[in-house]
């Protein structure tokens, strides 16, 4: 497997009572097989904030960028994880090495030239 990219995007409203402006999307691109593909993580966006409150990530890039990235060997083959439960997120964080991860973000994003 190839790291093609690793990005996020907050979720914006499609209807007034929605709760998508909450949410966020980590994806991770990569190819496999020859074959494009990509990884994508939702979660409430609340669930960053309490990382960082607990000092998980302190680091110049969003976290959000690593999340579907740090969870992509735990689940090959899938396309789509919906994590509804903070303590999952937090335990994710804290059983990685979160400068290990850093660093391949960097990695990924220097080569993508950003």
């Amino acid at each position: 497997m190839k790291i093609i990219d690793v990005t996020y995007e907050h979720l914006n409203k499609e209807r007034s009572n929605s709760p998508e402006d909450s949410f966020v999307r980590s994806t991770v691109i990569y190819v496999q097989d020859g074959n494009q593909k990509e990884f994508h993580v939702l979660y409430p966006a609340i669930f960053g904030e309490a990382a960082k409150a607990k000092g998980l990530w302190e680091y110049e890039v969003a976290l959000h960028e690593a999340i579907a990235l740090n969870l992509i060997s735990s689940y090959p083959g899938r396309k789509r994880l919906y994590l509804n439960s903070e303590d999952d997120f937090l335990n994710s964080l804290e059983t990685t090495n979160l400068q290990e991860l850093y660093t391949t973000i960097m990695n990924i994003k220097n080569q993508n030239g950003e």
